[in-house]
């Protein structure tokens, strides 16, 4: 499932037999756990809709990516250092975050993963909503240049929501799909078309209508300057989000 969350941040993670869904903004309200099946699948879409975030950013609103992460890798440590992979979803507006306390922690993270052969045993995928060209070039330094100047192995990949799902699930695990999938593609359908298929789902919509979203030429048409406003008005400020995976 691929949810358009405009910017808080969401943290799921998943066992080998389920996901755990934590949330950076107002946590311990919408966290939820142990999530499996067609149950597992309802209980996120359920909490996904809770937790959208309101228009009005306040200083709880914002997100500390360094904090974040710092108990991210304490509970992976306490959990016996389980293969994990965190599938963040984010506009990249970090507002609160302190870059250098992330970029340590995300170090350490590296180090430990010294310790594993074959494929990442930690990996971190940045899962991209938003154009914004700082945020974008943000987390491409996080994927191209973080690791590589310590000498560490790479264990981070970033892309585009519009990419293929190999990309999304496999880019920060396996090296071939860090390297040759591509971090975007070509919108297929008209963009606005499919704005308003997402937010219908994400309304709670269990039947979606039967129309599908017509073609788009290009996506230079989808994301003209017309496309980009009915965007802004028809969903809220974007969130990020992250799936922690262990398997």
């Amino acid at each position: 499932m691929i949810y358009p969350i405009p910017a808080r941040t969401i943290l799921p993670w998943r066992s080998r037999d389920s996901i755990d869904l934590k949330f950076t903004v107002d946590g311990h309200t919408y966290d939820k756990g142990d999530l499996k099946g067609d149950l597992g699948r309802r209980l996120l879409k359920n909490a996904l809709n809770a937790a959208w975030p309101e228009n009005t950013k306040t200083d709880d609103s914002l997100t500390d990516m360094g904090r974040i992460f710092t108990n991210i890798f304490k509970e992976w440590k306490r959990n016996k250092k389980r293969a994990t992979t965190l599938l963040i979803l984010t506009d990249g507006v970090w507002t609160k975050t302190e870059e250098l306390r992330l970029h340590l922690t995300i170090l350490d993270i590296a180090r430990q993963e010294q310790m594993h052969a074959g494929n990442r045993h930690f990996s971190i995928q940045f899962i991209r909503f938003g154009d914004r060209e700082n945020e974008k070039a943000k987390l491409q330094w996080l994927d191209d240049e973080l690791c590589t100047r310590s000498n560490l192995r790479d264990i981070i990949d970033h892309c585009s929501w519009r990419t293929t799902v190999d990309k999304m699930f496999k880019g920060s695990i396996e090296g071939w799909h860090d390297q040759k999938d591509p971090d975007e593609l070509d919108i297929p359908y008209h963009y606005p078309d499919l704005v308003a298929l997402f937010k219908s789902f994400n309304e709670g919509s269990d039947t979606l209508s039967p129309s599908t979203p017509h073609r788009t030429p290009s996506r230079s048409s989808s994301r003209s300057s017309n496309s980009t406003s009915q965007w802004r008005t028809s969903m809220p400020p974007e969130r990020t989000g992250s799936w922690k995976s262990q398997s």
